[in-house]
C-alpha cells in the first residue's frame, strides 16, 4: 500500500527504499545461494509439505532485494543476463522476470543498456509465446530513458510489431510502472488520443478501459489531476468503454492526493 501511494513522489520513494535497504540486504544474504548462475541451491520442491510457501518466500525475497537496489542481487541479475544474451542461456523460470526487470531498470541509462534494450526488444518480436512476451514487455517498460519509452510507445501503434491487445497493456501497465513512464504515457495518450481510440484500437475497445486506468490512476498530485480533467472534459464522449475507467482514475488520483496529504509527513519523519 505505502509503496503504491508514494511511488509518484520520487524523493520520498527513494528515501523509503534507503530506509528499508539494510533489511533487504540481510534478507538477501539468507537466500543468495538460490540466485546464482552456477552452483545454485535448488528451490524447494512444491510437492513437499510447506515447500510451496517457502519457495514463494524465497522468490519474493530475491525480487524485493533487487527492487531495493541490493548490490549482490543486482550483480547476480546482471551476470544472469549476460549469459542469457551471450550464450543463449535459459534463465531460471522463477527468477526470469526479476532478472530482466532488474537489468532494464538500472540507472543511469548507458549506451550499453540501450543496446541491451534493443536486443531484448528483438527477443520480444521473435518469441512465439504470449506468456514470454508478457514477461519481456514488462521488463522493457522499466528503462528510465525518455526517448526509448517514447519509441516503445510508438512501436505499439504498429500492429505488424505489436498486437492491439498487447499494445494497450504495454502502454497502460508496462510503461506506467515508474514515474517517468507514467509521465511519458500520459503525454503520449494526450498527443495521440484521436488516433488511438478511433483507429488503432477501434477493434480492441474491450481493453481501452484497462489502458485508460493504467495510464491515469497512479498519479498523486493536483497538477496532474487538473491536466487530466482539462484534457478529457471536452473529449468525454470519446471515452466510450473507457468512461468508467476514467471516472475511477479520477477517484484514485484524489484518493492518492488525500492519502499523501494525511500521511506523507509521517512517512518523511519515519525515513529521516
Amino acid at each position: 500500500m505505502v509503496g503504491r501511494q508514494i511511488s509518484g513522489d520520487s524523493t520520498l520513494n527513494a528515501e523509503w527504499k534507503a530506509k528499508w535497504k539494510p533489511y533487504y540486504e540481510a534478507l538477501y544474504e539468507t537466500y543468495k545461494d538460490y540466485f546464482k548462475v552456477t552452483g545454485a541451491t535448488p528451490l524447494p520442491d512444491d510437492n513437499a509439505p510447506g515447500a510451496f510457501q517457502e519457495r514463494q518466500k524465497i522468490i519474493f525475497a530475491i525480487s524485493t532485494a533487487c527492487q531495493f537496489d541490493v548490490a549482490g542481487c543486482i550483480n547476480a541479475a546482471k551476470e544472469f543476463f549476460q549469459k542469457y544474451k551471450d550464450d543463449n542461456y535459459q534463465l531460471p523460470t522463477d527468477f526470469k522476470s526479476t532478472i530482466l526487470k532488474t537489468v532494464m531498470s538500472q540507472e543511469p541509462v548507458t549506451e550499453e543498456l540501450k543496446t541491451d534494450w534493443e536486443w531484448l526488444w528483438g527477443k520480444y518480436l521473435a518469441s512465439p509465446s504470449a506468456a514470454e512476451q508478457q514477461i519481456l514487455y514488462y521488463a522493457l517498460g522499466l528503462i528510465q530513458d525518455n526517448s526509448t519509452l517514447i519509441k516503445f510507445s510508438e512501436y505499439c501503434l504498429n500492429e505488424t510489431l505489436v498486437r492491439p491487445s498487447d499494445a494497450l497493456y504495454i502502454m497502460g501497465r508496462s510503461i506506467t510502472q515508474t514515474k517517468l513512464g507514467r509521465d511519458v504515457s500520459l503525454k503520449f495518450l494526450m498527443d495521440n488520443w484521436t488516433y488511438l481510440h478511433e483507429e488503432r484500437f477501434a477493434g480492441a475497445l474491450f481493453a481501452v478501459d484497462a489502458y485508460v486506468f493504467g495510464v491515469l490512476a497512479k498519479f498523486s498530485d493536483q497538477e496532474s489531476y487538473d491536466k487530466i480533467k482539462e484534457f478529457f472534459t471536452p473529449r468525454y464522449e470519446t471515452l466510450g468503454p473507457g468512461t468508467a475507467a476514467y471516472e475511477s482514475s479520477l477517484q484514485s488520483i484524489q484518493g492518492n492526493i488525500a492519502w499523501l496529504s494525511k500521511h506523507g509527513q509521517a512517512i518523511r519523519d519515519y525515513v529521516e
